[in-house]
């Protein structure tokens, strides 16, 4: 089982970086392999809205959109962590959202509907449910199941202070076991329906 968790921060090492860790090494602990991938290392464009991927079911934009598109098909579970920037994502969060959404829709879905996911929002002070809700609204439109306590968020604003918050870390850590246990629970489901259809 592979956990991917993508940080929106477009700070190397961050707050966000630090607490989306946590979560990752929770689900390692779980038995998961753990990947943090930074959203900002890819050459994401702007969504123009044109809706060519619904016919032609691919991106016309040239950049990496595809690349990192097939990196989440590989995950069994997805974390997506975002800083609050004026009460919401991150631009870096935001485009990703709409690129890897729209394309997501255009598919069917089927590339993401038996994922598990969550999400982990950063802040100074405010701005944490906004973020959250934001980025849980994209994993319920491209049929991603989100587990109970499928949300997680840390208080920080200086590089590191977010290891200062133990809820928050314990929180995040809650995050990335449910993940795990959520997608094994689903896949025993799965296993034990197909014994009875036979």
């Amino acid at each position: 089982m592979l956990i991917i968790g993508l940080s929106g921060s477009p700070r190397v090492g961050g707050n966000t970086d630090m607490i989306l860790q946590e979560a990752l090494t929770a689900a390692k602990t779980e038995g998961a392999e753990v990947k943090l991938i930074r959203i900002s290392d890819y050459r994401l464009q702007p969504c123009t809205g044109c809706m060519a991927c619904f016919s032609a079911k691919k991106c016309i934009t040239d950049d990496d959109g595809e690349n990192l598109y097939q990196e989440i098909v590989k995950a069994d579970g997805i974390i997506l962590g975002s800083p609050s920037y004026f009460q919401g994502v991150t631009a870096q969060m935001k485009i990703f959202i709409d690129r890897i959404g729209f394309l997501a829709l255009a598919r069917g879905r089927k590339d993401f509907s038996e994922k598990v996911g969550g999400v982990i929002a950063v802040a100074r002070r405010s701005g944490v449910s906004n973020t959250c809700n934001q980025m849980i609204t994209f994993m319920t439109a491209v049929g991603i199941t989100i587990p109970s306590g499928g949300r997680a968020f840390a208080i920080g604003r200086e590089r590191g202070e977010v290891t200062k918050d133990q809820e928050g870390i314990d929180s995040a850590r809650h995050l990335g076991k449910m993940i795990v246990r959520t997608k094994a629970a689903l896949e025993n489901s799965r296993k034990n329906n197909t014994i009875t259809q036979h």
